[in-house]
């Protein structure tokens, strides 16, 4: 009489406790393979590691602008006529400080604006994202070596200046990157999608040819920051490299 058949140990096709305990394989955010992951998990963890990626950012940020405001000099005095007198002398040291919270708070907001979008990232991105902080820790550094000597130089201007343009240079191919690779959320704005990455190299821009426009007008260069991206914002609209803010809102709402 032939013997039963006996169950397999580890579970013969089919059977449903070794089927429950199998493990699903689906892609990571940064393209590898990871055993065990249920592929509508995948999206969760882009998402998270974006979002960490944001967060260790905005430290960074955070600690940039409060590190330029320990080097300004305290106004000095034992009247109110020598202490209005000592702040009128560090006038530029003041001034210096609000233009580089300006510029780093704008940084910062773009950045914010981009990454609420962002659904994964990879090591690339990381990268690139290490060397737009770096740059961007250096800004106090830079302040100061603007503010330092009696009068401004051209070279002094001119490091600011292009650290500056380095800064948005990193964060376009940050944007580009994103754009190509498709790394956005769906229902990000199309000002972001549809070549975003144009607005940092327009604002790179002026500060470059803010360098040389230094030796001519002086003091008037740093108005150049501001002129010269509006007006390649606006020939770029025109001529439908990107979108205006109005027609992006328009076309996130259809």
């Amino acid at each position: 009489m032939a013997a039963a058949p006996q169950d397999d140990p580890d579970g013969a096709p089919g059977n449903p406790v070794r089927d429950a305990g199998a493990a699903t394989t689906a892609p990571d955010p940064d393209g590898d393979v990871r055993a065990g992951v249920d592929p509508d998990d995948v999206g969760d963890i882009g998402r998270g590691a974006a979002e960490r990626l944001a967060f260790f950012s905005d430290a960074v940020v955070a600690i940039a602008i409060t590190l330029l405001a320990i080097e300004l000099p305290v106004p000095r005095g034992e009247t109110n006529a020598e202490f209005f007198t000592s702040v009128r002398e560090e006038s530029f040291a003041y001034l210096t400080f609000l233009v580089s919270f300006l510029v780093i708070a704008i940084y910062w907001m773009a950045h914010h604006r981009v990454f609420r979008y962002v659904a994964r990232v990879d090591q690339r991105l990381v990268v690139l994202n290490l060397a737009w902080l770096l740059l961007i820790v250096l800004t106090p550094f830079l302040t100061e070596v603007v503010r330092e000597g009696d009068n401004l130089t051209i070279a002094r201007f001119g490091t600011y200046a292009l650290a500056q343009a380095l800064i948005l240079g990193v964060f376009a191919l940050i944007m580009a990157r994103l754009e190509r690779d498709r790394m956005y959320v769906p229902g990000t704005p199309a000002g972001l999608t549809h070549h975003g990455w144009l607005g940092p190299v327009f604002t790179s821009a002026a500060f470059l040819v803010s360098i040389p426009l230094f030796a001519v007008i002086e003091g008037w260069a740093f108005a150049v920051w501001a002129i010269v991206p509006m007006i390649l914002g606006r020939i770029s609209d025109r001529l439908g490299w990107t979108l205006p803010r109005h027609a992006a809102d328009r076309a996130r709402s259809g």
